[in-house]
């Protein structure tokens, strides 16, 4: 929607939830296509926070997707966990003293690389009455870093990356500070594109990427990018990497290697990741229906081998059995104003 009716919108909401928690909350894909082949969606959060008590947020689960967050309020949240990429932050006050150390979200922006770990989101308690909330996050393909930036991703493991380290100091203050005065999630993703096409192009001029037709699988042709040299596609997840070798007519040995250089993981990891993401999709699917749901069904579909497989595999990257989840009990309505 228009920027302007965006406005009236939030201000609407304003008056309606005056003591109330209030957000614009909304996921969506890049409206430039050159923009398709890096960027998997934009998801923001816009409003105002009442709750004053600490709470269990929502559990994050790892993905193969490089994540950029802007957080133009801190002190609203901590992570707690282990492996979650975040060890550059503060530790937060409240569990300090803990046996499980939290580490508050403060006022920046991160740049999240690689799989990681499952990890907890806390609402931080606070004596203020209102606190808002503003925050961007970018999902951007595996690819991304490597096409667009010249980063290998295995290179930027653990280190904190920022805005500035990929655009410029110059470039990315402009940048935020544009998004400093955007009022609107549509305004925010507005400029993120701008300036993302801006270093694309950029690129393309310093012959760094050439623009080619492409012919996709449904037979339509359109516009996208690729690097001079040979970017291997995510993982199909009913091939093995000895197909997918074959059919690029590539060994395996160069492939893999090729996928830890462009992706920062190996094939394997990749496609276990994207399987687990599609099933928990699925399953979450069915849950938001209320439909009842078979495992076992599930698991087959999934493409898994066994339910013991399918187990250990849920385990791993939510920390707890298919069982526990559909026991556990997660409070929707908070899970609206966060997104990671």
């Amino acid at each position: 929607m228009p920027a302007s009716t965006d406005t009236e919108h939030l201000k609407l909401l304003a008056e309606q939830n005056q003591h109330q928690s209030w957000v614009d909350y909304g996921t969506v894909k890049p409206t430039h296509p050159l923009l398709d082949r890096y960027i998997a969606c934009y998801t923001y959060s816009i409003g105002c926070l009442h709750e004053q008590q600490a709470k269990l947020i929502t559990r994050a689960y790892p993905t193969v997707m490089t994540q950029l967050y802007f957080e133009f309020y801190g002190g609203l949240s901590e992570i707690r966990g282990e492996g979650h990429g975040f060890a550059q932050l503060n530790k937060s006050p409240s569990t300090a003293n803990k046996q499980e150390p939290g580490v508050e979200i403060a006022k920046r922006t991160y740049i999240k690389l690689g799989l990681g770990q499952w990890f907890d989101i806390y609402q931080l308690a606070s004596n203020r009455e209102s606190r808002p909330i503003k925050n961007l996050k970018v999902d951007l393909y595996p690819i991304t870093f490597y096409e667009l930036f010249q980063y290998a991703p295995k290179e930027l493991d653990g280190e904190d990356l920022q805005l500035a380290d990929l655009l410029g100091q110059t470039t990315s203050t402009l940048m935020l500070e544009e998004m400093e005065g955007a009022n609107t999630g549509q305004a925010l993703i507005t400029i993120v594109e701008r300036y993302f096409l801006q270093h694309l192009w950029q690129q393309i001029s310093n012959q760094r990427l050439e623009i080619r037709n492409l012919s996709p699988s449904d037979g339509s042709n359109h516009q996208t990018t690729s690097t001079k040299g040979f970017t291997p596609p995510l993982p199909n997840l009913r091939q093995s990497l000895s197909e997918q070798a074959q059919i690029y007519q590539k060994s395996e040995r160069w492939l893999q290697k090729r996928y830890a250089e462009v992706y920062g993981m190996s094939y394997k990891q990749i496609q276990s990741n994207l399987r687990f993401k599609q099933t928990h999709q699925q399953l979450w699917q069915t849950l938001s229906k209320r439909h009842s749901i078979n495992l076992t069904e599930l698991a087959y579909r999934s493409g898994y081998f066994d339910q013991a497989h399918f187990i250990k595999d849920f385990k791993r990257y939510t920390g707890m059995t298919p069982g526990q989840y559909l026991k556990t009990n997660f409070d929707q309505q908070s899970q609206y104003l966060w997104y990671w």
